[in-house]
């Protein structure tokens, strides 16, 4: 199974697109990975994706995985316990992947409201965690760690048994980081304010 934090992004958004309550959350993770266009549509990027085989696109590629980690894990635990622990670590992902979201729909919405431009090498006016460390204004550059570095010590301290790291090094750092982008996405609409008059939105 593989443990890169793109992975389980693309893992859970996914399938959260197959069900009514994660769509939005889904949804919004994908696009901002450039792999849904605003409309929700695929993008390019997931013939890349699917090329290099970075992601488990369907239900039964999925489960196929889950069953060599459980067959793994069986070997020294029961079936009920390794499947218990893995539905942790999906619940923590699933609970992660709510604040990406609202961090991710905060800088959406500066976009939106003409408070960010659109960066000439962005595809759309959205934020893109594909930029990484050269995302163009602070708070993408916070979103960036939130997700990169943040929501990845958050799973992988809960799948790796380890609950203070995930906690403390993860959960809470992501918690943190929401609240700077929101008070950043604030400060950043009154300057909009300020400068141009217009409320932005």
């Amino acid at each position: 199974m593989k443990c890169a934090p793109h992975w389980v992004s693309w893992r859970f958004g996914c399938r959260c697109l197959k069900t009514s309550s994660g769509l939005r959350i889904g949804a919004t993770i994908l696009q901002a990975l450039g792999v849904l266009d605003p409309d929700g549509k695929p993008t390019t990027l997931v013939e890349t994706v699917k090329a290099a085989d970075l992601a488990r696109l369907t239900q039964q590629d999925w489960q196929r995985e889950r069953d060599k980690m459980l067959k793994t894990c069986n070997q020294c635990h029961s079936g009920n316990f390794a499947k218990e622990q893995l539905q942790q670590g999906d619940d923590m992902v699933r609970n992660a992947d709510h604040l990406m979201a609202e961090a991710i729909r905060v800088v959406a919405g500066l976009y939106k409201d003409g408070v960010l431009e659109k960066p000439k090498n962005y595809s759309y006016a959205f934020p893109n965690l594909l930029t990484f460390h050269d995302a163009p204004t602070v708070v993408e550059q916070k979103l960036f760690v939130m997700y990169l570095e943040h929501r990845m010590r958050t799973f992988q301290g809960t799948f790796h048994a380890s609950p203070d790291y995930a906690m403390w090094y993860g959960w809470s750092e992501m918690q943190r980081d929401l609240t700077e982008i929101r008070e950043l996405a604030a400060e950043m609409r009154r300057n909009h304010i300020t400068a141009t008059g217009k409320s932005g939105e």
